[in-house]
């Protein structure tokens, strides 16, 4: 959790709405009713956007299984974070990155490319900007594209896990008469590319996973044995054994053992979470480029079905998951 700021000498109502619904988002989260602090954190960002917010939502929206949306914000969250100042700071950001990293085992990314006139972008009747990746779970999704003089251009996309697919959308012109329509020459094939082994990707992201989850890990084991060391030093401090004793030379090892596991699980959960951000950075990159690669050609659904913009079955699939408890 971020820690909140200071109130201001004399806040306005909307200051002072804003932190009481931080403070009921706090204790909602406590008790581990995610789906009510997500529904508070929701209503901060609506009252006053900040970075703060969107990592919140982004963090118990992942907690919801809400993959697309978690994917997103914690998308933003990541980019709009500042360069950490201490090690409470630096901890937080390892820990975002970590989230975001993980979310993305689970999601799809689009990279769509609209037609010059563009009005509307939708993605299962959800619209979204062009401007960035358009995260979405594995299956089958419907792209729309509408102009501004009506024109409609319309793609199915089935994408899986892990996948990043680049989907270009093309307006439909009318044809020109046969008499007037150039022949066309004769076009060369295209060398066959060598592709990568599906074995050495597959290896790659469970080996990213593998690093994240156990940087992870090891940062939470840093957490407990910095507690063991606090609850040590207390004990050493609060006059209850002579400091000449065996049982205080034992507690003071005691805590110098508990205080180098803490500095030892930091270093080492950190170099994993990096390690494992890098390596999922190198595979998304390649994925990317593989995927400019290919010649898209989605399917085209009837022209009534795309001038509606998506199909029955769309408000359907984007039904939101139940919380778990």
């Amino acid at each position: 959790m971020f820690p909140l700021q200071a109130a201001a000498a004399d806040p306005s109502p909307r200051d002072r709405e804003v932190q009481e619904l931080i403070d009921e988002a706090e204790k909602a989260a406590k008790r581990l009713n995610l789906a009510r602090a997500r529904e508070l954190w929701a209503r901060v960002n609506a009252l006053k956007p900040s970075t703060m917010a969107v990592c919140q939502l982004g963090v118990f929206d992942l907690g919801l299984d809400r993959l697309e949306e978690a994917a997103a914000e914690l998308d933003k969250c990541v980019e709009q974070m500042p360069a950490p100042a201490n090690d409470i700071e630096r901890r937080r950001y390892e820990v975002r990155h970590a989230a975001l990293a993980a979310v993305r085992q689970r999601v799809a990314e689009l990279h769509i490319s609209p037609p010059p006139g563009t009005a509307r972008l939708l993605v299962d009747c959800r619209e979204v900007s062009a401007g960035g990746p358009v995260f979405v779970t594995p299956g089958q999704h419907e792209v729309t594209a509408m102009g501004k003089q009506g024109q409609v251009a319309h793609a199915l996309v089935k994408v899986a896990a892990r996948e990043s697919r680049r989907v270009s959308l093309a307006f439909e012109t009318p044809k020109a008469s046969a008499a007037k329509a150039p022949v066309p020459a004769p076009v060369a094939p295209a060398p066959a590319r060598p592709r990568p082994s599906p074995w050495i990707i597959g290896t790659g992201a469970a080996a990213s996973a593998a690093l994240l989850g156990a940087g992870i890990g090891i940062h939470v084991a840093g957490d407990f044995a910095e507690r063991e060391t606090v609850a040590k030093v207390a004990r050493l401090n609060d006059g209850s054994m002579l400091h000449s004793s065996a049982e205080y030379r034992q507690v003071y090892d005691e805590a110098d053992a508990a205080d180098s596991r803490a500095s030892l699980f930091r270093g080492f959960g950190s170099a994993a979470l990096v390690a494992g951000a890098a390596l999922e950075r190198l595979r998304r990159v390649g994925s990317v480029a593989r995927a400019q690669r290919r010649d898209p050609a989605p399917r085209r659904c009837a022209r009534e079905r795309a001038r509606a913009g998506c199909s029955p079955g769309a408000d359907r699939r984007r039904a939101l998951p139940r919380a778990r408890s």
